[in-house]
């Protein structure tokens, strides 16, 4: 179970008004999602450095 979750009513309905708005952002080709965190430009974390 997610650590983050809505405790209320409106905090679920406000979720949901912006999972909505993420996938028709994907569905137009737009992939900008608030949630998402952009990945760094290096090494990846599971990667060891060399």
């Amino acid at each position: 179970m997610p650590d983050n979750t809505p405790t209320t009513h409106e905090e679920n309905a406000a979720r949901l008004r912006q999972a909505g708005k993420c996938l028709r952002d994907i569905e137009a080709g737009r992939f900008q999602c608030d949630e998402e965190k952009p990945q760094p430009t290096g090494e990846l974390a599971d990667e060891p450095a060399t």
